[in-house]
């Protein structure tokens, strides 16, 4: 706002009135004062701001150029006029009280008039107005200077108003579990807006803003190459959303799972020049989609394992019929065998030898039939020992775990169980027995399904059928202990650690479910047992399961 003294406005107020009055300026003024004046009177109407000067009542006797552009008004509908024309009613009428008692007492006034232009639109200035006294310091003139800052106004309000917004939003986000952004696609990835609640994560906006860290340096490394490949191929393609799905590493270095919704921003030439979306810590809600992936895989594997024991049991039926039939049978035909020897060999004897059955020679046979029979009967009495530990393997338990059990059965039973997947994994497998009877209370189905998972998480540990499978049974003072050893690939420390937990598991992608060692870990556990693991990677792993002995006291 133009600033006067009151001595130069007088001066200049009594040139200008000299002007006005029929040229009297002509008539005492020279050439060089003239222009003077021209001079002054240029400055005042080619300031952007208003400028009115009243006499000593208010009334206008001059205005620059800017008053007229502002109000819409001639020049000729304002000298003689009073300032009030422009009142729009919106003013409080205390301000114009304020305005007259202090200029009246001869003192500057400043304040903001709502007025209103000729074609009634609305219009905010800011005012300033100040006497122009005489020696006797009597009022002669007014002047005011008026700024019209009705826009600055609307920007300050807009602006206000952006700025409420502005909080609002981050306030909503910062209350959310998403973190807004927004970075630039330059060679460094400048981040120029991260909202507050990134310190869910360990970090601070500061830690973006002062350069320190970008968003892709918090990316797990081995999602870093997938994350950069899609966003660049969706720019390519002038994709402007785009969401992914990956890890990051939070300031501790903990690995969180993210969803990343992104929105790309393009320039005129089609260059993306900013993105900005929000990002999600999905972790938890990651780690209950597997969780309850590998129970749906459980219940899956849990019915398989119905439907093969009552296929089990079925089957067992079947094969028990021609089985008992052989059984039956083999004896009473090695009876008749014996029976016909003296004969058979009173013929070779007059007759020399003879072709039997497919031209087999009686001498050569008649040695070796007691023991095909003998093998007959005995692969038949095996085949019943399989079937049967089948059948009680697969029957529905209701013992609880009172009986007492002899651990070498168990072994006995497990291995006569899993004898096919032993011989396809190894060349070497080895069983010793405990030289007494190791006897503990408990279940000997449950116990049996220990040893057997056992065994088989051995063999799919080998790599070479050179690598040997041991399976020993010993006492020791109060305890029994199983121990099963493989020269397989061995675990980590981490693996051991985390080998019981519930749908922990190495081998997801071949069918494991990650249930046998946990639920082999509770029954041991219900036994009053422990279960251990001693392992060093490539080189092999033993498992021991210790078992208290069995005490024949009261109960």
């Amino acid at each position: 706002m133009i600033d006067y003294t009151s001595k130069n406005n007088k001066n200049l107020i009594d040139e200008i009135k000299a002007l006005k009055e029929e040229n009297e300026y002509l008539k005492f003024h020279n050439d060089e004062t003239k222009e003077i004046l021209k001079l002054k009177i240029a400055a005042l109407d080619s300031s952007t701001n208003s400028i009115v000067i009243t006499d000593s009542v208010g009334d206008i006797i001059w205005v620059n150029q800017s008053f007229t552009k502002v109000t819409g008004y001639h020049l000729e509908e304002i000298i003689g006029k009073n300032p009030s024309f422009l009142q729009s009613g919106k003013t409080p009428k205390s301000t114009y009280i304020d305005l007259w008692e202090t200029i009246a007492s001869s003192k500057e006034w400043e304040g903001t008039f709502v007025n209103k232009k000729k074609d009634g639109a609305l219009y905010e200035e800011n005012v300033k107005i100040t006497p122009i006294l005489n020696s006797q310091n009597e009022i002669l003139y007014f002047i005011g200077a008026k700024q019209d800052v009705t826009e600055i106004n609307k920007s300050e309000e807009a602006l206000n108003e952006t700025y409420i917004k502005y909080e609002e939003l981050s306030y909503i986000y910062n209350q959310s579990p998403a973190v807004g952004f927004l970075w630039a696609t330059d060679k460094k990835h400048t981040v120029e807006f991260i909202t507050d609640n990134i310190k869910q994560f360990g970090y601070t906006p500061a830690d973006f803003y002062e350069g320190d860290i970008n968003l892709f340096d918090i990316v797990f490394e081995d999602d870093k190459k997938k994350v950069l490949k899609e966003i660049s191929k969706a720019i390519k393609k002038g994709t402007e959303r785009l969401k992914q799905h990956y890890r990051i590493l939070n300031k501790s270095g903990e690995i969180r799972w993210v969803d990343c919704h992104l929105f790309a921003r393009f320039s005129e030439n089609e260059v993306a020049t900013h993105l900005q979306g929000v990002l999600l810590d999905v972790t938890e809600k990651k780690k209950a989609e597997e969780e309850s992936k590998s129970q749906i895989e459980q219940l899956m594997q849990a019915d398989k394992m119905i439907a093969l024991g009552t296929l089990v049991s079925g089957i067992a039926h079947e094969i028990n019929n021609p089985n008992n039939f052989v059984m039956l049978n083999t004896p009473l035909i090695e009876k008749v065998w014996f029976s016909i020897l003296p004969i058979l060999e009173n013929h070779y004897e007059k007759n020399g030898d003879f072709s039997v059955g497919n031209k087999l020679k009686y001498s050569k046979i008649k040695d070796s039939m007691p023991l095909l029979l003998g093998g007959i009967f005995d692969g038949s009495q095996r085949i019943k020992n399989i079937v049967s530990d089948l059948k009680s393997f697969a029957r529905k338990d209701v013992s609880g775990y009172k009986q007492q059990v002899d651990l070498n059965e168990v072994i006995q039973t497990s291995v006569n169980l899993t004898a096919n997947l032993v011989a396809k994994s190894t060349n070497y497998f080895s069983v010793k027995y405990c030289n007494c009877h190791p006897i503990i209370k408990g279940n000997k189905q449950k116990l049996e399904q220990v040893v057997i998972n056992l065994i088989e998480n051995s063999c799919q540990a080998l790599t070479d059928r050179k690598q040997k499978i041991q399976v020993e049974v010993t006492k020791e003072e109060n305890y029994v202990y199983i121990k099963i050893g493989d020269e397989g690939s061995g675990m980590t420390d981490v693996t051991i650690r985390k080998i019981t937990n519930p749908f922990f598991t190495t081998k997801r992608n071949s069918g494991g479910t990650g249930l046998g060692l946990s639920i082999s870990s509770k029954i041991i556990d219900l036994h009053k047992g422990s279960l251990k693991f001693n392992s060093i990677l490539d080189e092999g792993t033993k498992a021991i399961v210790q078992l208290p002995v069995y005490q024949n006291e009261s109960e």
